[in-house]
């Protein structure tokens, strides 16, 4: 699974799209969550949604005429709007971002969090 996302190119999308992902360690949580996550799912899911991301440049391609890797911050955006039109890619682009971005939320498995703000709760 790691090897279809790597394929996809929705790493360099997140980047330019995600303060949040700038980071290595928020990057490499953020690629450790989804491909964890998509790495449970049953074998006909995960076969689909593999195949999904490793043809989801040449469909953003299609839709854009622009590549996803290369497409600007708001090239991206516009060709993935145009993308979500096409059955299947917008809801793996939608489910893949929202686990990247949990996953850069929650850090690497062991990670210690910060301790919250005294007085945080009130």
């Amino acid at each position: 699974m790691r090897d279809a996302l790597r394929a996809s190119g929705l790493r360099s999308y997140w980047l330019r799209q995600y303060g949040c992902l700038h980071t290595l360690q928020a990057r490499t949580a953020a690629e450790a969550h989804v491909t964890g996550t998509l790495n449970t799912l049953p074998l006909p899911y995960r076969a689909a949604y593999a195949l999904t991301l490793r043809l989801l440049p040449a469909a953003f391609l299609l839709v854009s005429g622009r590549g996803l890797r290369k497409a600007s911050a708001a090239e991206g955006r516009r060709g993935m709007r145009r993308l979500a039109a096409l059955p299947g890619f917008g809801d793996v682009v939608r489910a893949s971002t929202a686990l990247a971005l949990l996953g850069a939320l929650d850090g690497l498995p062991g990670q210690q969090r910060p301790a919250p703000h005294r007085g945080a709760d009130r």
